[in-house]
């Protein structure tokens, strides 16, 4: 079984300055993800199904003599299975005992608190639609039959959630493309072919999520207060500012290319969640309480959870596609 190489730490006189130097925290991770993501929906089986009906009828003419107009409404399900997650770090007794830092145990019990990366790594695997061995095996469709984002007829809207984009060599373009999107929203539609969202919903603010070798380009185009403008020595003052927008970035490298996508903060309905059917447990291994352990002095700590994501109706949110 792999083990913590411990070799380097067993030095006699290490100093420990810097031995926690991958030792990250996550503080924050749930209330940013939150933005964008439900997370924690309870769950108590293998597999969970969801209900939803689509929009009731809208009022109609009623002409006297005439008998009061009918109509339905339809509704769907979906569902979503729970997946078993897991990790042990194992080491020997002696390097536990050895290690000039007294840090093995400690860095060993990083790898629980990492936990708080798993629904964000799987955040990003639905949002990209990419394939990752170690995480859902495979990308969930949305409960209309097709992807997060389709570029395809959805919503009332020809090109679905997503907006052709402009690029990102400019602020000026990325701004275009952001009021592309606001105006994207604007067009969704219910079943019945009325408005969908609200305009205070989509004034209630927007993340943005983008790759971070735009973080420039995004933050000019956000935050600077003048832009760039083709004319000489002109400098107009940023349109977006100026109409008190509330836009948040969130640049990461979890995306690699130039597409970027746009989620309302106060969207009825996060596009992604997690359901949770079993907390993160923790178990720990030693020669006092493990008969493996006591006969090959190889302790462990490992931790477990069931867990499973899904994706309902994403009318808010918008992938800009460049």
């Amino acid at each position: 079984m792999p083990q913590v190489i411990s070799g380097p730490m067993l030095t006699a006189g290490l100093r420990a300055e810097f031995a926690d130097m991958y030792k990250t925290t996550y503080k924050g991770v749930a209330d940013r993800l939150g933005k964008v993501m439900q997370l924690g929906l309870q769950s108590d089986k293998l597999t969970e199904i969801y209900g939803y009906y689509e929009s009731a009828p809208y009022p109609r003419l009623w002409k006297r003599g005439d008998e009061i107009s009918e109509k339905g409404f339809g509704s769907r399900q979906f569902s979503v299975s729970n997946y078993d997650w897991g990790r042990k770090v194992l080491w020997h007794k002696n390097d536990r005992a050895d290690d000039q830092t007294r840090t093995l145990y400690d860095q060993a019990r990083q790898a629980g608190a990492n936990w708080a990366t798993l629904p964000e790594r799987i955040f990003f695997q639905i949002l990209t639609g990419a394939a990752d061995a170690d995480l859902l095996p495979a990308v969930p469709l949305a409960p209309d039959g097709v992807a997060l984002y389709s570029g395809a007829a959805r919503f009332g809207v020809a090109a679905g959630n997503v907006v052709a984009g402009s690029g990102v060599a400019t602020a000026a373009a990325i701004q275009t493309d952001f009021y592309a999107a606001m105006q994207r929203f604007l067009q969704f539609q219910d079943t019945e072919g009325q408005p969908l969202l609200q305009p205070e919903i989509i004034d209630g603010g927007a993340v943005l999520v983008f790759g971070a070798g735009n973080l420039e380009v995004f933050q000019k185009a956000f935050l600077q207060r003048t832009v760039e403008a083709a004319s000489l020595g002109s400098a107009p003052s940023n349109i977006i500012l100026d109409s008190a927008f509330k836009v948040e970035l969130w640049p990461t490298q979890r995306i690699a290319d130039n597409d970027w996508f746009c989620f309302l903060k106060e969207s009825p309905k996060k596009a992604i969640f997690q359901q949770l059917r079993q907390p993160l447990e923790v178990h720990e291994k030693t020669m006092d309480t493990s008969d493996s352990a006591a006969s090959t002095k190889e302790e462990y700590i490992q931790w477990d959870s069931r867990e499973g994501y899904g994706v309902v109706i994403p009318y808010g949110t918008v992938q800009v596609n460049n």
